[in-house]
């Protein structure tokens, strides 16, 4: 008869095995090293690309300039590789936090009262985070400062903080410009070479010079181009073309006067001087 009891060596076998199986067992586990610490993920994500708010709205004067400047925008950002949104509607200043996301907004040949008491303090917050401006031409027919003689309407005295800090300044009124195509002399008034880089001075040009005497010029802005003499007139004498403000919360404000007629906008110098402005202030 054979023995019931088992073989040593199995009970040995047996008892091992049992002992040991609520031992941990190692599992691998994916290496997360590249996950871990501060690095974003999905780093082809992001982008640093910059954004320009071109506004086109006007109910004062219309100068039927918004494709062009649209054109000329997009030009520009086709060279410094930028993005462009282009408005007319003063609803896209309803959103704080959209707003916030244009890293300039440009006020082209805008006029009148364009803007509700909302979207104002928004825009006043943008600028106050630092927001840049870029303006021209009629952008300065708008919200005429209070202290100015010689303006009136286009919401005069309603928004004195716009002429102070996104134009800098007011045109005048009766009369406010001289004729179209009215050839005068731009020269440089400050020698800040980022700004006039690429244009060839004494700069001989046309355009429809505004007059300043008995407007707004805000003296926080520095000059950075001047007219010559336009006509017998005290308020035709050598003036403002262009300035710029770089303002103590951080954003940069530059205003040009020029910008009338729909040529101007593929005008080889106006361009660069546009271009340099963009460049200017993204670059900051």
């Amino acid at each position: 008869m054979k023995s019931t009891y088992l073989p040593l060596k199995y009970l040995l076998i047996f008892f091992l095995f049992f002992s040991c199986s609520d031992a941990e067992i190692p599992i691998a586990e994916e290496d997360n090293e590249e996950q871990s610490g501060d690095d974003p993920v999905n780093d082809d994500d992001s982008t640093d690309t910059a954004k320009i708010l071109v506004f086109t709205k006007t109910s004062g004067f219309n100068h039927n300039t918004k494709e062009e400047s649209a054109a000329m925008v997009n030009q520009i950002a086709t060279d410094l590789s930028f993005d462009v949104e282009v408005s007319d509607n003063a609803s896209i200043f309803d959103d704080q936090e959209s707003v916030n996301n244009f890293d300039v907004i440009f006020f082209t040949n805008t006029s009148g009262n364009t803007l509700n008491n909302a979207q104002r303090n928004v825009v006043e917050a943008y600028a106050a985070q630092g927001g840049h401006f870029i303006s021209n031409h009629a952008a300065s027919d708008a919200y005429g400062h209070s202290t100015a003689s010689t303006v009136n309407g286009g919401g005069k005295g309603e928004w004195d903080w716009y002429a102070e800090h996104v134009t800098g300044c007011s045109v005048r009124n009766g009369p406010n410009h001289t004729v179209n195509n009215f050839g005068a002399t731009v020269t440089i008034e400050n020698q800040n070479t980022d700004l006039t880089k690429m244009i060839s001075f004494p700069w001989d040009d046309n355009e429809e010079w505004y007059y300043w005497e008995g407007g707004y010029l805000n003296s926080s802005f520095t000059e950075l181009l001047h007219v010559s003499d336009t006509g017998d007139n005290s308020y035709d004498d050598a003036r403002m073309t262009a300035h710029y403000w770089e303002r103590p919360d951080g954003g940069i404000s530059f205003y040009t006067s020029m910008g009338h007629s729909k040529n101007k906008y593929s005008d080889a110098e106006f361009v660069q001087l546009m271009k340099n402005a963009f460049e200017f202030i993204l670059d900051r």
